[in-house]
């Protein structure tokens, strides 16, 4: 990543990404094309301007989305910023309705319109060709992602997103190569590829799918340098050739991202997803025996109109014999313009969230059973910051803010792997001893 340089005469911009990763991309590209004229970073407590990218995938996280903004305009009101900028999904998704009833903010800005905002910025320079050599890193000098395409074409009845993102555009080859080189020479430790859902890519460019070429010439690239994670798959597309791909390449960490969203027929039909049950219990045992000790990773949703008390226990069931490695669960969110959102069969949101509730007292048990059978093991851990007198860290099983985590009570530099004794094991963290340090995890 790009550093930006600080002089005391250049004004600050404070960033405020919200939602998911894909999003903080769009910031760290954004933060890139306004550094000519800005110092920008997500701590600021005073500047010029506050930008919030927005997220309006869910109810909560359109709710957070608005108090965001809200919080911005009483900042700006109390003298702290002149100005008050946002973009984002929710913008993209309630342009009309967000100018017209927030009239405090100053700027609004559709999904990815970098270049409008530099014009309100007075940033006269022609757009970069390569905007990734420009980016800037907000959250993490040592792990970053890669958004390899944007856009959905599947049609599940619950999502919003591919009427705020629109259809499935893949990137080149050519071109994610490219920043992947660029992030590796700039010392990235951890590349961490993302889409909406990365099974499909290629499929719109090279009418094939071809995200296992792409993991090929990724792995080339990273070699000895730095370790690749996959996150957002469509568990339908995972298959075998897939799966051996990762296999066969060290520097692809043993991690799938497959959110299966449920696990019964009945529900996933009206879902819109491919999947059954039988299909799903066929698919991980067939990602187990080509891997045995990958890390299954999956997002549950409770509640979606049709989850009959019978229903809803089976999926328990299913939980507790499919066994993922890591789980998050949400209760159903009713959003406009899905076909889900006049269903039959609604269940109350508290009823949902009760059995999100439900869901995750299985999954806490289960990875307390996995965590426990790590004690007495060495594990690599890449170190991803200081906290107090201990260090925290993830292993191949983890992916950044989502899941679990180690720590080893001495002070080490992020970025760094390192070997680890596991002494002690808790619901979802590990506790470990530092053995040694080391160049490269496999």
């Amino acid at each position: 990543m790009s550093i930006i340089s600080v002089f005391d005469n250049m004004k600050k911009i404070k960033i405020v990404t919200l939602g998911c990763d894909k999003n903080l991309v769009d910031s760290e590209m954004l933060a890139g094309r306004l550094s000519e004229k800005f110092e920008l970073s997500p701590d600021f407590e005073d500047g010029e301007a506050v930008v919030i990218n927005t997220c309006g995938f869910i109810g909560d996280a359109k709710k957070q989305s608005v108090e965001a903004i809200f919080s911005a305009v009483r900042e700006k009101n109390e003298g702290k910023f002149r100005k008050v900028l946002v973009t984002g999904c929710l913008i993209e998704r309630y342009y009309d309705e967000m100018k017209k009833e927030i009239e405090e903010v100053d700027g609004f800005f559709r999904l990815g319109d970098f270049e409008e905002m530099a014009k309100f910025f007075s940033i006269g320079s022609p757009a970069p060709v390569e905007p990734y050599r420009e980016r800037i890193a907000l959250e993490s000098s040592h792990y970053s992602f890669i958004k390899i395409s944007d856009g959905c074409n599947q049609k599940c009845s619950y999502c919003a997103i591919p009427g705020i993102r629109g259809r499935y555009i893949s990137r080149t080859v050519e071109s994610i190569c490219s920043e992947a080189e660029f992030m590796i020479n700039s010392g990235v430790k951890e590349v961490i590829l993302v889409g909406q859902e990365i099974s499909s890519y290629g499929k719109d460019l090279y009418k094939k799918r071809m995200i296992s070429h792409l993991l090929k010439e990724l792995s080339k690239i990273c070699g000895k340098k730095a370790w690749i994670r996959l996150l957002y798959t469509h568990p339908y597309l995972v298959d075998r050739e897939f799966i051996e791909t990762v296999a066969q390449h060290e520097n692809i960490c043993n991690y799938i991202d497959l959110p299966v969203q449920h696990t019964r027929t009945e529900i996933l039909r009206s879902m819109g997803r491919r999947d059954t049950t039988d299909s799903l219990y066929t698919k991980i045992r067939m990602i187990r025996e080509i891997i045995p000790d990958i890390a299954i990773r999956t997002s549950i949703i409770t509640g979606f109109p049709g989850e009959t008390v019978k229903v809803f226990n089976c999926l328990k069931k299913d939980i507790s014999e499919l066994r993922f490695d890591r789980l998050g669960v949400f209760p159903f969110s009713k959003e406009e313009g899905t076909r889900a959102f006049g269903m039959q069969g609604q269940i109350s949101r508290k009823t949902a969230e009760k059995r999100a509730s439900g869901v995750m007292d299985i999954q806490r048990e289960i990875s307390y059973e996995n965590n426990s059978k790590l004690v007495g093991t060495v594990q690599t851990v890449l170190i991803d910051r200081i906290e107090g007198q201990y260090s925290a860290g993830r292993t191949y099983r983890d992916a950044p803010d989502v899941d679990n985590e180690v720590f080893c009570e001495k002070k080490l530099k992020p970025g760094k792997f390192c070997r680890v004794k596991i002494v002690r094991a808790d619901d979802y963290d590990l506790y470990g001893e530092f053995l040694s340090e080391m160049t490269f995890p496999f």
